[in-house]
């Protein structure tokens, strides 16, 4: 009875563990993601965002339209709380726009020096995650980029440094 207990106990165990695996438990090689990943696509889609800030209570919430041209980058129209226009290829955003955009051109060799990339697949989607390799500027602001999609992206998490977090999901209507 007592060994039926312990065998019990550490299954139970294995299974907690296996259900609480992150991405960031699978190191790959960014050469190997161009045949992990799906081409990603122009695309023109809803997006609502969640933005937990440091000392702040309340999560800021927004969202709007979003477009994606691999040419060109990202634009985000925010119709709520308030109407404004964001594209991602001002100074300001430079950097995430460049991700994206080699990520969705499967040019992750550009990123290579930059991050350490992680990836989990499931039957049904995939999970990019990349963290900032140490002295290279950005790993002093971001902690982490979750990126999840099946077809196109439908989420993307940013973790800085300060304990900020921005949480982006992507809906076609």
């Amino acid at each position: 009875m007592k060994n039926k207990l312990i065998y019990l106990q550490i299954i139970f165990l294995l299974l907690t563990l296996s259900c609480s695996a992150s991405v960031y438990d699978y190191n790959i090689e960014a050469k190997s993601l161009a045949d992990k990943l799906p081409e990603l696509n122009n695309i023109e889609c809803k997006f609502k965002q969640e933005r937990i800030l440091k000392n702040i209570d309340k999560p800021l919430i927004s969202g709007g339209s979003f477009k994606f041209d691999k040419k060109t980058g990202i634009f985000f129209e925010t119709t709520y709380p308030i109407k404004s226009s964001t594209s991602y290829t001002t100074k300001d955003y430079e950097q995430i726009n460049e991700i994206i955009l080699a990520i969705s051109n499967k040019k992750y060799s550009k990123l290579d020096s930059t991050f350490d990339f992680y990836y989990q697949r499931s039957s049904s989607s995939w999970t990019l995650g990349l963290k900032p390799k140490p002295k290279t500027g950005i790993d002093k602001y971001i902690d982490s980029i979750t990126i999840e999609g099946r077809n196109y992206i439908n989420k993307i998490v940013i973790l800085m440094k300060d304990g900020s977090k921005t949480t982006q999901w992507f809906s076609i209507e």
